[in-house]
Parts: C-alpha cells; sequence; structure tokens
C-alpha cells in the first residue's frame, strides 16, 4: 500500500472521486484501524482460543478489508462497504444470541422516560426488564418526538465515523446514508417505540 502521499484528509477531487487515486489518499493507518474494529467484531461473538486463534481472526478480518480495498469503486463506496459490514456482522450475531431482554445490557437513561407527543398514551415504564409490558394505544411511530430519528441518526453517524477514517465531503454525506438507511431499518421493524428505542440503543452498544 503506497503512502508516500497520505494526508489527514482527502485532497480536493471531483464529486466521484475518480479523478485521484484514493487509495493512495487514505491516511496511512485508516485500514490497520478497520482490521482491527472487524476483529474486535469477531472477537466478542466468535469463539477463539489462545495466540493462535488471535492470529486466525486477523488474518479473516485483514482479507475481508482487502477485499473491500480491492473491489472498491472509490473511497464512499468502500466506507459503505465496510460500515454496512460492520453493521450487519453485528445484527447477524444479535439475533443468533436472541433478542430477550435478559440479554440486552441498557443504555442508562435510553428510555426510562419516553417523551411523547400530546395525544398519545403509553404505560409506565420502569427500566428495560419491565419493557416487555409497554404497550403504546396508537400509532407509535406518530408518537415520537420530531426530532428523536434526526437524533439517533446523528448517533449512528457519529459512531460510524470513529470506526471509518477521515472520509471528507462525499465521504460524510455516505456516511449519513447509511446511518439513515439504518434508522430507518429499526424504525419500520420495531413492534413499539421501546423496542425502537432499545434497538437503537443495543446498536450504539455494539458499534462502540
Amino acid at each position: 500500500m503506497d503512502n508516500n502521499n497520505c494526508t489527514p484528509s482527502l485532497p480536493k477531487c471531483d464529486t466521484a472521486m475518480d479523478t485521484c487515486d484514493w487509495r493512495a489518499q487514505l491516511p496511512s493507518n485508516a485500514r490497520e484501524k478497520i482490521v482491527n474494529k472487524i476483529m474486535e467484531i469477531l472477537k466478542k461473538n466468535l469463539p477463539y482460543a489462545g495466540p493462535e486463534g488471535i492470529i486466525e481472526l486477523r488474518r479473516i478480518a485483514s482479507r475481508f478489508e482487502e477485499k473491500n480495498f480491492s473491489g472498491a469503486a472509490n473511497l464512499t463506496d468502500y466506507l459503505r462497504k465496510i460500515s454496512i459490514k460492520m453493521l450487519t456482522m453485528e445484527a447477524k450475531y444479535q439475533n443468533a444470541a436472541g433478542s430477550s431482554s435478559s440479554s440486552f445490557l441498557p443504555i442508562p437513561g435510553a428510555y426510562n422516560s419516553l417523551p411523547l407527543n400530546p395525544g398519545c398514551h403509553q404505560m409506565t415504564i420502569e427500566g428495560p426488564i419491565k419493557s416487555e409490558a409497554a404497550v403504546n394505544t396508537g400509532d407509535w411511530r406518530t408518537c415520537l418526538p420530531p426530532d428523536t430519528r434526526k437524533k439517533n441518526v446523528n448517533k449512528i453517524k457519529g459512531t460510524l465515523k470513529k470506526h471509518v477514517p477521515n472520509c471528507g465531503k462525499e465521504g460524510n454525506k455516505e456516511l449519513k446514508k447509511i446511518a439513515t438507511s439504518f434508522e430507518e431499518l429499526i424504525f419500520n421493524t420495531a413492534i413499539d417505540q421501546v423496542d425502537y428505542l432499545r434497538k437503537i440503543s443495543f446498536k450504539m452498544q455494539t458499534m462502540n
């Protein structure tokens, strides 16, 4: 990997990032950080034994990163592939482990007190253990405060930015799209407001 021309941020290129060698413009340690992040996800969710197991996990993470690095059309494509893979890996292992409340470690205050719009009614929630009993009597999606979803998208985007290279304006737009798509998936599949907030909170934990 040629890092002779690497800079902390991307040079000015055209919108599609096709007129510059985007691979050479990645920060020198960007790929190593991504490999390490993939490795962390694997270590949390796959059994391994001793130094040999760690070496094997690193090989798996490195092969995956190399495949995406070599096959990506441009920097935003590379970041999109890596980010989506990290999210889907976490979701896959989360689903395999089960989604019962006993395996959920809540973020303190995440939904102990849920603000609702006027006209919406919800049973009192006393922490995550009783969250399954919370049932909205109306359309819970319309009961979410107007800025709740936007805040969640920004939180997901902020977490993604911790684990991918400094990607400039175009890369930031791509991360915003990824975060928005992920939030939209949770929003559409959640059974109620508590389920929505719980899944968002759990995802924020597993991504960090």
